[in-house]
């Protein structure tokens, strides 16, 4: 479930449009060359993102556009929704940037929506937002007489309409609690939006693929061997969350790369002709493993004189049976191979208290299979644009 989505990618996509944001308020908007010249710098975050996008994920390129777009028409939507609960006149909300390609009010002086013609995205143009306004109380002008309040009324379609826009009600007179909640709602709703979608989507009913994951081989010297996980063990859960298949697993492991991580495991080992292991123990096991960042490759010899760089034959071969000489011996986190048996579809849903905490621990487990997989890249390892740490494993078996 979610293999296919390139969640991690558009987190950095996401992360970059945020930090762009932020910039983008905090260098006030002027006339002045230098200042304008300063407000380039909020493109930086979000140029980056899209360059690292590209290198995760070359063969999606297409998708930067519409995803980044998507995503910061959600972050715009954050202040547009609280300007607007607050009071505040907002002059125009747009998607994507100018030159406009059309643009309707829905009730006369009210807030334009538009359509512009670079699809990369959204804007909220408020009363007073960079503090180009007048300040209430600022002395423009005197009346030698007093005024008198007359208003005009003209004939609309819906009614009469008053000839002159009500007043305005800036941003920059807003309390800084009031600003606050405006500026940061951008963000709220970056983080809003996946936990929902992740609700949703395990509120819906599924049809998921369940069944014994089965430890069919373990690296020598591996953290799996180290910590006593033998052929024939099954994994029931890892952290007290339980595993329900490869996929579960793959995923609960990359999260943890580099931290002490539980493992409940039942013993079990194989029967000659048998894929299915016979269980030796009726109570499950709980062994602590720490997954590894960047697993090595060994070479696979007839006698070692590196044990660094190098894994006998024989050993090698208790690992992977179709290993041989000269070949390399690529392992993964923990140093496992793993199969699935009595697999089963099961159609499964769950309830909205479920739903929530489910949808949160998703998000956690995406930052974190990002962040590893972004940092495993950095220190050598393989390329998590590619296929992805379950698209990887899918294909080798290796955990």
């Amino acid at each position: 479930m979610f293999a296919g989505l390139p969640i991690g990618e558009i987190l950095i996509l996401t992360l970059g449009a945020l930090i762009s944001g932020v910039l983008w308020y905090l260098i006030p908007l002027s006339n002045n060359s230098a200042v304008v010249r300063r407000r380039w710098i909020a493109y930086i975050p979000v140029v980056a993102a899209i360059v690292l996008y590209v290198v995760l994920r070359p063969q999606g390129w297409m998708l930067i556009f519409p995803v980044l777009g998507f995503l910061i028409l959600i972050h715009e939507l954050g202040h547009f929704l609280t300007a607007k609960w607050f009071g505040i006149t907002v002059k125009e909300f747009g998607f994507g940037f100018p030159p406009r390609m059309f643009g309707v009010r829905f009730k006369p002086y009210g807030t334009i929506y538009s359509i512009n013609w670079i699809p990369l995205g959204g804007f909220v143009r408020m009363v007073g937002e960079h503090g180009e306004e007048i300040e209430k109380g600022t002395l423009v002008g005197q009346a030698q007489e007093p005024d008198r309040n007359v208003v005009l009324y003209r004939r609309g379609s819906s009614g009469p309409v008053p000839s002159e826009p009500p007043p305005e009600v800036s941003f920059g007179e807003q309390s800084i609690l009031k600003r606050v909640i405006v500026l940061v709602a951008g963000s709220f709703m970056n983080l809003l939006f996946p936990a929902i979608a992740f609700t949703v989507i395990f509120l819906l009913p599924q049809d998921i693929t369940v069944g014994t994951v089965v430890i069919n081989g373990v690296a020598p010297g591996s953290p799996a061997q180290e910590a006593g996980i033998t052929r024939g063990d099954v994994i029931i859960a890892v952290n007290g969350r339980d595993v329900d298949n490869h996929f579960d697993l793959i995923q609960r492991i990359m999260a943890r790369l580099g931290s002490p991580t539980e493992i409940t495991v039942r013993r079990g080992t194989f029967i000659s002709g048998s894929p299915i292991p016979e269980f030796t123990s009726a109570e499950p096991v709980v062994l602590t493993i720490e997954p590894r960042l960047n697993p090595p490759s060994l070479i696979v010899v007839e006698t070692v004189t590196d044990s660094s760089r190098q894994v006998s034959l024989q050993d090698a071969q208790r690992y992977n049976s179709e290993l041989k000489l000269g070949e390399e011996m690529t392992q993964g986190a923990i140093g496992v191979l793993i199969g699935t048996t009595n697999e089963s579809v099961v159609k499964r849903s769950h309830s909205l208290f479920e739903a929530v905490p489910m949808s949160l621990g998703r998000m956690r487990d995406v930052v974190l299979i990002s962040k590893n997989g972004i940092a495993r890249w950095t220190a050598g390892g393989p390329d998590p644009g590619l296929a992805g740490p379950v698209g990887i494993a899918s294909v080798t078996g290796q955990v």
